[in-house]
């Protein structure tokens, strides 16, 4: 007697409206949350079809699905992940997630439906995708946009330095020491204007033809090492790589993520210090994580984010070159990897740049 009571209790007053039906669809219970989920009060729904409560539109198949239901009664949420719509007393329909399940009373098959009004959570999330489908179509059209900016820079550019040599050839014996301090701007501006249009390609072309391969990870480093082995020599570099996986990945963009770090850590130091930079890899539950380490001039705290958001430059050109692209570039990298990419850092000591890479679809 005392489990009736309890469970009376949990009928009428739980959070969701409680429908009862019979075999043929009939409701013959409901709990008084019906008048603030439908309109209806208890008297009004009793007795009717449960199709009162389902959208015109929707009656027949609705009827169907009762049917397939009646076959095969078991405890599950209705609509197999379909947005499911009901039908109010004033006409008006809003969203539900409904649970069903079958009980017996007095050897009578019936149907509990617990229904809930999740429109607002509904709206909520439509407005969430709108929004993110919106933010994707922009950000695809800022990347078109610097593409076709940047491909459409590079020949005026290429005039221009070609037009600066040619001047610098033929007339260098005409022009004062000013012309040719002008002379060397251009030039040099010129210079730094092609490495913005290289980055800015190299940028809007992150994850646009995305093929998965095996790839290894030394002898991709190795690959990357031997291409900068002249900045290598010349700043006197020590690189140190420890054993590093076997990945199903993107081969491109990796080498592109370990050159961009490899540089910003030789291109970061005090003038006259010799780099060292070691490369390692630990493998965690469901992904590997990777580390390029420094013993450069450090990263303060206030700029660990933001350095990774795109013309982010912390140090004027004079003192570090550079375009403020390659972070950003390291960033779209590894969302397109699939994992995330932070620094530790302490100033005058060094940085560490990790980056992850999810285990799943790797060989080992």
């Amino acid at each position: 007697m005392y489990n009736d009571e309890i469970y009376q209790e949990v009928f009428r007053s739980g959070p969701d409206a409680v429908i009862v039906t019979n075999n043929v669809g009939q409701i013959i219970m409901t709990n008084d949350r019906v008048k603030d989920v439908f309109g209806y009060s208890r008297d009004e729904l009793k007795g009717q079809m449960i199709e009162l409560l389902v959208p015109k539109r929707y009656r027949t198949s609705h009827l169907g699905y009762r049917n397939c239901y009646q076959h095969k009664p078991v405890a599950r949420p209705m609509g197999g992940g379909r947005e499911l719509l009901a039908l109010r007393k004033d006409g008006s329909e809003f969203f539900v997630e409904i649970s069903l399940s079958p009980i017996n009373i007095e050897g009578e098959k019936l149907v509990l439906a617990a229904v809930r009004d999740v429109t607002e959570k509904m709206l909520v999330s439509q407005k969430l995708q709108k929004s993110l489908a919106m933010i994707e179509k922009k950000n695809r059209e800022l990347e078109q946009f610097a593409y076709v900016a940047s491909h459409d820079l590079k020949e005026p550019l290429h005039t221009i330095l070609s037009l600066v040599n040619l001047l610098s050839l033929e007339y260098k014996e005409r022009f004062d020491e000013r012309a040719h301090e002008y002379i060397q701007l251009i030039s040099q501006t010129s210079e730094r204007m092609k490495a913005l249009i290289k980055d800015l390609l190299d940028y809007s072309r992150v994850g646009q033809a995305l093929t998965r391969e095996r790839v290894n990870s030394n002898q991709l480093v190795d690959s990357v090492l031997e291409d900068m082995s002249a900045l290598i020599k010349n700043t006197g570099a020590q690189v140190k790589t420890g054993r590093l996986p076997i990945l199903n990945t993107y081969a491109t963009e990796l080498r592109q993520l370990f050159q961009n770090l490899i540089a910003n850590a030789i291109k970061f130091q005090e003038p006259g210090q010799q780099p060292e930079i070691e490369i390692k890899a630990v493998k965690e539950d469901d992904h590997w994580q990777f580390s390029v380490s420094d013993n450069g001039i450090g990263v303060e705290e206030e700029a660990r984010e933001k350095i990774f958001r795109i013309f982010t430059r912390l140090h004027p050109r004079t003192t570090y070159e550079g375009t403020g692209i390659g972070l950003a570039q390291c960033q779209k990298i590894v969302d397109a990897l699939g994992g995330r990419i932070w620094v530790v850092s302490t100033l005058g000591e060094g940085s560490t740049f990790y980056f992850t890479i999810p285990k799943k679809r790797n060989y080992k």
